[in-house]
C-alpha cells in the first residue's frame, strides 16, 4: 500500500468481451487475417473501457494483437478509428506495436497489431521497469519532435485545451462544482485555478504528443518497453506527458522529481511550468473521480483517477511548500 491508499491492480482492471462473443463476421475477419482460426485468445487484462483486446494465435503459430469495438460502446470505437489512423503514420524507430491491419466490419471495428513480447506492469513497478518505460518514451519523444508531416496528414494536430485539464478553474469561477481535494490544497483553489488556468500556454510547442502516457498503456519486455494506445495524440510539449507518466512514479514511491528533470523531454523547462501541469493533472484526475461509473467501463476506473489525482496533488504539495 502506498501514502495514497492500495493502487488498482493495473494488468486486471478490465471488464471484455471473449472472443466467441464476437459477431461472426469480425471472427471471419480475424481468422482471415491470422491465416487460420485462433486457438487461443489472451484477453488483455488491463485497461479501463470495456473493448475487446486479446493475444490471439492459431495452429500455425501465427499471433497478432487484436483490438475490435462496436456500436453499444461508441467511446470505445472512436479511439480505435483514431489509432488505426494514427498507428501507421508513427515515424520509424518509435517503440510502439504496428498496426498489421484494420477494417470495418459492418457497425464494427477491428485492428490488428504485431504482437510483442512483454506484458504489462503493475504496482509497484521496479527500478528497472521504470527505466525501460522512460527509455521508450525519450526515444519516441525525440522522433516526435517537431511534430512528423505524416502525423499531421493522419489528423493529428493543435487543438486548444478544453476545460478538463482546467478544473481547479472552473471550481474557482463557479462553473465546476467543487470536488474532493486533500488537506494539502485545501483552501488554495484560487491559487491552484492560476496555475491550470496557463495549461495552454505552459505546453506549446511544435511537437507531437502522446497524450495519455501513463504505465497502464506500455508494453515491458526483458530489454525494452513499447508505447500504446496512440489514440488521444496531439501538437503539444511531449514533457507534459512525462509527468503525466511520472505521476503513477511518485505515487509508487519512486522520486519524480529527480526523474523527470533528468529526462530529455525536460529539457528547456521552467520550474512553473511543471507546477502548472501538476495542477491541471491533479485537478483532473481528483475531478474525475467523483462521477459515476459508466456501463462497459472499468470498475477500477474512479479508484484509479483518486489515487493518481492524490499522487499529483502530492507531488504539487511538496514543489509548492504546502506541506509546510
Amino acid at each position: 500500500m502506498s501514502r495514497f491508499g492500495t493502487p488498482v491492480p493495473y494488468t486486471a482492471t478490465a471488464v471484455r468481451p471473449a472472443y466467441g462473443t464476437l459477431p461472426a463476421a469480425v471472427r471471419e475477419r480475424i481468422a482471415e487475417e491470422l491465416g487460420g482460426e485462433p486457438t487461443t485468445a489472451r484477453l488483455a487484462g488491463g485497461g479501463f473501457t470495456g473493448g475487446f483486446a486479446a493475444r490471439v494465435r492459431s495452429e500455425s503459430g501465427a499471433e497478432l494483437f487484436v483490438k475490435a469495438a462496436g456500436p453499444r460502446l461508441p467511446y470505445v470505437l472512436a479511439p480505435y478509428r483514431k489509432e488505426a489512423q494514427i498507428n501507421p503514420a508513427l515515424p520509424a524507430g518509435i517503440p510502439a506495436p504496428r498496426l498489421h491491419f484494420s477494417h470495418d466490419v459492418e457497425d464494427w471495428i477491428v485492428l490488428g497489431f504485431e504482437a510483442v513480447n512483454g506484458g504489462g506492469v503493475d504496482l509497484p513497478m521496479t527500478p528497472t521497469d521504470l527505466d525501460l518505460m522512460l527509455d521508450a518514451w525519450a526515444a519516441a519523444a525525440e522522433l516526435l519532435t517537431p511534430a512528423p508531416r505524416s502525423l499531421l496528414e493522419a489528423g493529428v494536430e493543435r487543438r486548444p485545451i478544453d476545460d478538463m485539464l482546467r478544473k481547479f478553474t472552473g471550481v474557482a469561477a463557479g462553473a465546476e462544482e467543487p470536488f474532493p481535494v486533500p488537506p494539502p490544497l485545501e483552501g488554495r483553489i484560487d491559487e491552484l485555478a492560476a496555475l491550470d488556468a496557463r495549461i495552454d500556454e505552459a505546453i506549446r510547442a511544435d511537437a507531437a504528443m502522446h497524450f495519455d502516457l501513463r504505465p497502464d498503456n506500455m508494453i515491458v519486455g526483458a530489454e525494452q518497453a513499447w508505447i500504446c494506445d496512440w489514440n488521444w495524440m496531439g501538437v503539444h510539449a511531449p514533457w507534459f506527458d512525462t509527468a503525466c507518466f511520472l505521476v503513477a512514479a511518485h505515487g509508487d514511491g519512486h522520486d519524480a522529481e529527480a526523474l523527470f528533470w533528468r529526462h530529455p523531454t525536460a529539457a528547456g523547462v521552467a520550474d512553473e511550468q511543471l507546477d502548472i501541469a501538476l495542477a491541471a493533472i491533479a485537478g483532473y484526475y481528483l475531478a474525475q473521480a467523483r462521477q459515476d461509473l459508466i456501463e462497459g467501463v472499468s470498475p477500477y476506473i474512479r479508484k484509479h483517477q483518486r489515487w493518481s489525482g492524490l499522487a499529483a496533488a502530492d507531488w504539487l504539495a511538496r514543489r509548492r511548500g504546502y506541506l509546510k
